[in-house]
């Protein structure tokens, strides 16, 4: 099949490909990868990063509601049988929340905020695709909900 040198610069290849796929996005702080049947809300709560922020991150890859995502999503095929999966950018420098929380059943944005010590506006500012009432909230997105308030629009 392949020799063991041919192995090897496939496999370096693999990762040089990855790393700058992921670095070449400005600003990119750390990365994750598209594994089988992820979601963006199961790579968001894996990777410790809110649903907002991975869409944010990855504009004009991850659409902003963050259904575009497909399951083994290929960035390269570098030989017949072998695929580089999505490297996805997790969080851009000043702009990379790592304290998460997972919406339950029944959730709102007081009980959230409450446990996470934190005052709803700072969770709202943190997560603006949550609209003001908070009625959009769904049971498996994943919030920010630390304490400093990140400006995504800069």
């Amino acid at each position: 099949m392949f020799s063991a040198k041919q192995l090897f610069s496939i496999v370096a290849l693999s990762a040089l490909l990855t790393v700058a796929s992921a670095q070449a996005r400005a600003g990119c702080t750390r990365n994750g990868t598209v594994q089988n049947g992820d979601t963006c809300n199961i790579l968001s709560a894996r990777d410790s990063v809110s649903t907002f922020q991975l869409a944010n991150a990855n504009n004009g890859v991850i659409d902003p509601l963050c259904d575009n995502l497909f399951p083994g999503e290929v960035l390269f095929r570098l030989y017949p049988r072998i695929y580089l999966w999505c490297v996805l950018c997790l969080g851009l420098q000043n702009k990379d929340c790592t304290t998460v929380t997972v919406v339950q059943t029944d959730n709102g944005c007081n009980a959230i905020a409450g446990a996470a010590g934190i005052p709803v506006t700072t969770l709202l500012a943190n997560n603006p695709n949550v609209n003001s009432g908070c009625t959009n909230l769904y049971p498996g997105e994943v919030l920010c909900t630390a304490s400093q308030i990140f400006n995504y629009t800069n």
